[in-house]
């Protein structure tokens, strides 16, 4: 029987064979499988009586697919088929009787298409091999090329490595535009470089080092200093670099340059302690502006409207501090013309038939003074309105400011004089309290340090304030006097 039809009538009982030798061959396996389909192959291929010429044939048979790729190690698709080659030319040849000349050709392609099996299955495996090693190799270079483009761009980090004595053996960009430093003038110095004088002086660079040695990783949150001398706050951590046999063999250092973020939070801390001093300035004022109009008024309908006027003035001067930006400071020309303009002496363009403004802009007040100064002018301001220059329609009201020393410190000194007023008619009308008086004749000197002049003439109220002003008021304005 050839061994093309030997094969094809005991393919079952060939395969089962080989399953004794190669656990792997069992029914239902993807190794049993490709036995199959290689046995099949061979019949098919001896049933042509086509010899092996060359690997264009060989390739075509569908029992080159025995190797198992790179699950299986080479030398067991080698004992597989091996072993597949062993059970059927046993079989066969001891059912031959007798053997003659045209088994031995049945054997010899046999054999080529058994050896073939065997070379494609090393050839696959180098193939497979080859490529994992180009894969690999491929992924090293585009993580490299990641890295480094990172590593490249990412300015506002300060990344750098050192050896395992802390002397800087990579300097990226990074680092360059952070610390100022090129990578010449950085490489083979000590990580210590980059700290101040007072951390170098307390060891700090030496017990970082030992902080990531010994746990890991090594906070570095603190003040460090540039090339230039000017300090950078930085936020990052350094590790060491441990090779395969744990050996520490440097140190990694990332660090991301927060200097603004840094003064931003030292700023909000500035702008809280301000605001709960000004909270408490404001309530102490609300409080003794409500004890004062509640004693000058007679009943609860004249405390209500006078307590509202009053703190309506309050509440325009804040709102002027809220738009200030930090450092900034409210002029004196902005205040009275806020305050001219809540009475309707002053129109939306800041003008007034019967007021006359006289002074330089850009005179200002300080912090601690506008709230005081701010009610000083709302009396001034109301009394005008309820009996003096603003009551009356032949009424003149004149504000004249500038800016001058007093003992060596700025100060500005404010003229408030009515004119044409009918005191008779201005005497017959229900007068006050005398807080706003009071104010300026007794509170501007005591809280201020003011010099003031209160004088009720025949035509209306004259009145001087001399205030000491902020020191942001320019030497210009100054010079105006």
């Amino acid at each position: 029987m050839r061994l093309s039809r030997y094969i094809r009538t005991r393919l079952p009982d060939l395969l089962a064979a080989w399953a004794t030798h190669v656990e792997a061959a069992g029914p239902g396996g993807a190794l049993h499988d490709r036995g199959r389909g290689l046995l099949l192959g061979i019949a098919d291929a001896l049933e042509a009586a086509s010899p092996m010429q060359g690997e264009a044939q060989t390739t075509a048979l569908p029992g080159d697919g025995l190797q198992s790729g790179a699950a299986a190690a080479l030398a067991e698709v080698a004992m597989a088929i091996g072993a597949l080659r062993t059970t059927v030319l046993r079989a066969w040849l001891s059912s031959l009787a007798p053997f003659d000349a045209s088994h031995v050709e049945d054997v010899v392609h046999f054999n080529q298409r058994i050896d073939h099996a065997l070379a494609a299955a090393v050839l696959a495996r180098e193939t497979q091999a080859a490529h994992v090693r180009t894969t690999a190799e491929a992924a090293l270079r585009e993580s490299e090329a990641r890295y480094r483009g990172i590593v490249d761009t990412a300015l506002d980090y300060a990344i750098f490595t050192t050896d395992a004595d802390g002397l800087i053996d990579s300097w990226p960009p990074g680092a360059r535009a952070v610390f100022g430093w090129s990578s010449e003038e950085a490489l083979g110095q000590h990580a210590a470089i980059t700290f101040t004088r007072e951390d170098r002086a307390a060891d700090v660079p030496a017990q970082e080092m030992r902080g990531a040695r010994e746990n890991g990783v090594a906070a570095d949150v603190r003040w460090h200093v540039c090339k230039d001398g000017e300090c950078v706050f930085i936020e990052g951590a350094m590790r060491p670099v441990i090779d395969a046999s744990g050996t520490v063999t440097g140190y990694l250092k990332v660090g991301r340059d927060a200097t603004e973020r840094k003064h931003w939070d030292e700023r909000q801390q500035v702008l809280m302690r301000e605001l709960q001093h000004r909270t408490r300035n404001i309530m102490a004022v609300v409080l003794t502006m409500f004890e004062k109009t509640r004693r000058g008024s007679a009943d609860v309908d004249t405390l209500s409207k006078t307590f509202r006027a009053r703190l309506g003035a309050l509440a325009r001067v804040q709102g002027l501090l809220s738009r200030l930006q930090e450092g900034d400071r409210i002029a004196f020309d902005t205040l009275v013309r806020a305050e001219l303009s809540a009475m309707g002496a002053l129109d939306e363009g800041g003008r007034g038939d019967r007021v006359e403004l006289s002074g330089p802009s850009g005179v200002f007040l300080r912090s601690g003074t506008v709230q005081t100064f701010a009610l000083a002018l709302h009396e001034l301001a109301t009394n005008a309105a309820k009996y003096g220059a603003l009551a009356q329609d032949e009424g003149r009201l004149s504000v004249r400011w500038r800016a001058t020393r007093r003992d060596g410190r700025p100060s500005l000194h404010i003229e408030w004089i009515e004119t044409c007023v009918d005191m008779a008619l201005a005497a017959s009308a229900a007068q006050g309290s005398g807080y706003g008086r009071e104010l300026i004749e007794q509170a501007l000197p005591y809280q201020l340090d003011a010099l003031t002049t209160y004088v009720v003439g025949p035509e209306g109220v004259r009145c001087t304030i001399e205030v000491p002003i902020s020191d942001t008021t320019s030497a210009h304005v100054i010079a105006l006097d």
